[in-house]
């Protein structure tokens, strides 16, 4: 929507907007450092879309000191991605959207879960605030068999396939390597991914393909509409507790 006039979204007056995040990092030998940015545009089309919403462009820079050794990985600090969320969201409020979804595309913005508590504890019922962490999604695409393995965390399987389906001229499958390491992922705050995965690579990224690629994106854009449904749903039906909307 953000190819559209200010006019005819004066006309359309969505009461939601979709902010698609994404980051600039390194994605292993064979995908661009540009992939968490691809895929967060290309989902975030597909839900704005399905959820007839202001769609902002997908936001490129976020927190990814858990990607740092080479060059061309790109982070601010969580407190400014924080001030800086904030800013775009009172701003819609500000406009009069009522509502606005987080379409999270990279796994490293731990300052998300309380940015968005914050923001619902202060400005609830007036703005709903909810976020859908693609993250959350290997598991459910995985046991639905679009997912062949279950290892996926950094430039595996699914982004790759994702990459494939979005822009295959970026990606280099000749040099795609598989790789799990024998830490947790909780083990991102201890060193960077280079100190466990060598290549940067966490999961099976020769299991990609484009096809598989199609199909994530479009179950992907569906689990994100529910859950960022069923969070408005939650949110809405609250009442007032005493002195708190929260």
């Amino acid at each position: 929507m953000f190819t559209r006039t200010a006019d005819e979204i004066m006309a359309l007056d969505p009461e939601l907007a979709i902010i698609p995040v994404g980051s600039i990092e390194q994605h292993g030998p064979h995908l661009p450092i540009m992939t968490d940015w691809a895929i967060a545009t290309e989902l975030g089309r597909r839900v704005a879309e399905k959820m007839h919403a202001f769609q902002l462009p997908a936001l490129p820079v976020s927190t990814n000191r858990e990607q740092m050794g080479k060059k061309g990985t790109v982070w601010m600090e969580p407190t400014t991605f924080y001030q800086m969320m904030t800013d775009i969201i009172l701003c819609l409020k500000l406009q009069g959207f009522k509502r606005v979804g987080i379409v999270q595309c990279h796994g490293g913005i731990f300052i998300m879960t309380p940015l968005i508590r914050d923001l619902n504890a202060r400005h609830n019922p007036d703005l709903m605030v909810a976020v859908a962490d693609t993250c959350a999604f290997n598991e459910t695409l995985y046991r639905e068999g679009i997912l062949e393995a279950n290892t996926e965390l950094h430039a595996g399987e699914g982004e790759t396939s994702e990459m494939l389906a979005i822009a295959p001229e970026t990606v280099h499958m000749d040099r795609a390597v598989d790789f799990v390491p024998a830490v947790p992922r909780p083990y991102l705050s201890y060193g960077s991914i280079f100190r466990c995965c060598p290549d940067g690579v966490w999961g099976e990224a020769t299991r990609g393909t484009a096809e598989k690629g199609e199909r994530i994106l479009a179950r992907s854009a569906e689990l994100a509409v529910d859950a960022l449904n069923r969070a408005f749903d939650y949110m809405a039906a609250k009442e007032k507790m005493n002195y708190s909307n929260f």
